[in-house]
């Protein structure tokens, strides 16, 4: 009994190592077109399966994956994509030499789990005013908090 206990522990520990979070996409300054899927991160994952896919004009394209199995499309091998674990909590696909031209959903699946987001072609950001504003969020966060205490409080007042 106490090792079913232990196996279901482990078992369902493993399959939901990942949560998502926000996915970004982003255009670098030398035409690589950047796709960060953030995850909350837990202490030593044993394996994390992840899968990048983009879908156009109703149809789906695997671009990168480690998932026994799935391929990435034939347009996507050979050094054009790849995908790295950054510090804990963010896995990057990188795209090289790729430019968004039409309307685009960009997934990320996480060990199982789904998160997506619709670009069109005038709204991709350049990745210098996504790093810094998502580098400086946390510093920013407490400072945010802090100033609008006396504004939420001279609000209350009057």
């Amino acid at each position: 009994m106490w090792t079913t206990w232990l196996f279901n522990t482990l078992i369902i520990g493993v399959s939901v190592a990942f949560v998502l979070g926000e996915i970004t996409v982003c255009q670098e300054e030398d035409n690589d077109l950047r796709v960060d899927c953030q995850v909350d991160p837990t202490p030593n994952p044993i394996r994390v399966d992840y899968e990048f896919s983009m879908a156009r004009g109703g149809k789906e394209t695997i671009i990168n994956t480690n998932v026994s199995g799935i391929m990435a499309d034939d347009k996507f091998r050979r050094d054009k994509a790849y995908a790295e674990l950054m510090d804990t909590d963010v896995i990057r696909l990188t795209i090289t030499d790729f430019t968004v031209l039409e309307n685009t959903t960009f997934m990320c699946k996480i060990s199982g789990n789904l998160e997506s987001v619709f670009i069109e072609p005038d709204q991709l950001v350049p990745c210098s005013a996504i790093s810094v504003f998502m580098h400086s969020l946390p510093l920013m966060l407490p400072v945010l908090l802090f100033l609008s205490l006396p504004l939420s409080a001279w609000l209350t007042s009057h």
